[in-house]
């Protein structure tokens, strides 16, 4: 819950700036559904749909959409990045590290670097 400011503007701004975020957010997700009906078997649009509810602070669906990209294709490195990101901020290490590593494997250590630099994200047995 926000505290209340003694001065109300920066409220409302941050209100409208919030309000006209979540529109374009939804004319964007609007678009990638129109992608997913066009070419259901292409994980781009998944994974699309993951950093958008992910940005509308909507984890479980944002896991779900990146689980469809790497359904689709397992060596989406991205798509193992982002959905280990959200395994560590829910507090799942053991799923988040598995996810670093599969991107790591294909090239993207963002994951891996970030994990190694937090103590809380022990790394597990291999």
């Amino acid at each position: 819950m926000r505290e209340k400011s003694e001065n109300p503007r920066p409220l409302f701004w941050e209100s409208l700036l919030d309000g006209a975020l979540n529109e374009e957010t939804k004319k964007y997700i609007a678009e990638q559904r129109q992608a997913l009906a066009a070419n259901p078997s292409d994980p781009r649009p998944y994974f699309h749909l993951g950093l958008l509810y992910n940005m509308q602070r909507n984890p479980e669906a944002a896991i779900e959409m990146f689980k469809q990209a790497l359904a689709l294709d397992p060596g989406f490195a991205l798509a193992h990045q982002h959905l280990g990101q959200l395994y560590a901020v829910l507090g799942d290490y053991s799923k988040a590290w598995v996810h670093a590593r599969e991107a790591a494997a294909r090239g993207n250590t963002t994951l891996l670097d970030m994990l190694s630099r937090y103590p809380q994200a022990t790394r597990p047995s291999e």
